[in-house]
């Protein structure tokens, strides 16, 4: 079963690939899931074991930024619906076709993408609809091909993802309000995709009330959610400070 268990990626891809050649590290490391209950999301914890390595490559001032997550991927059932969490958001695609698989969703999904960047960066690699029966194939896509930034347009040429609703920014967050917030017949399936780096201090100019706002509507519009940490954009205990409160204010 996909990310039963935990494992290293060595090889010079998908996150891997970034700064490669410079880093004295050459791997990173992928935690397995298990469940979480909603009254134990207090255990969410950063990784103690520096050896694991969720993301690493040099910063915008040319400093390597070395990234530690958590000890495990975690699914948490809130309010009958499910939300996966996990590091790098390219994972995001291997759930989306675990969740098609289970019948959580289907195709022609709206994509409601809240995040402090598009990742819609096109790789020109596309997976056919009949690889992604196969969980295995998706799963290798996910973490042997894809990466951070071109998860999103692989899963629309298939057809999984209808539209995308790109919410980055405060127009984009008033115009969700304006189009969605009182509309409660959205006749599609829809996903809520959040990246927690859009809680980032350099964002803190958008309103984190408004940002929590149009992510709480949001998640009772959805029929499956996924949120990224971002280790390379967010500093992870901010991260996971925000993410609980989110929770907790659903």
């Amino acid at each position: 079963m996909p990310y039963e268990n935990w494992f290293f990626i060595e090889e010079e891809l998908w996150n891997n690939a970034f700064s490669y050649n410079e880093r004295k590290n050459k791997k990173i490391y992928v935690p397995s899931i298990i469940d979480l209950d909603i009254e134990d999301i207090e255990n969410i914890k950063i990784q103690s074991d520096n050896h694991k390595i969720a993301f690493e490559d040099f910063d915008f001032d040319d400093k390597l930024s070395t990234n530690l997550w958590l000890e495990n991927f975690y699914r948490i059932k809130v309010k009958w619906k499910e939300i996966v969490l996990f590091d790098n958001h390219n994972h995001a695609f291997y759930f989306w076709y675990e969740a098609r698989k289970r019948w959580i969703i289907k195709d022609n999904n709206l994509l409601f993408h809240m995040d402090e960047h598009a990742d819609t960066r096109d790789n020109n690699k596309n997976i056919s609809k009949e690889e992604t029966g196969d969980l295995d194939k998706v799963f290798h896509f996910t973490n042997y091909v894809l990466n951070v930034g071109d998860y999103i347009i692989p899963a629309q040429n298939e057809g999984t993802i209808w539209n995308i609703v790109q919410i980055r920014n405060t127009q984009n967050l008033e115009s969700y309000k304006k189009q969605y917030k009182w509309n409660n017949d959205i006749k599609t399936w829809v996903i809520l995709n959040l990246d927690l780096d859009f809680f980032q201090p350099d964002l803190d100019f958008i309103d984190y009330e408004l940002k929590k706002e149009v992510f709480l509507d949001a998640f009772y519009k959805a029929d499956f959610i996924t949120v990224s940490t971002s280790p390379f954009f967010i500093d992870q205990q901010l991260a996971i400070k925000v993410f609980k409160d989110l929770i907790k204010s659903i």
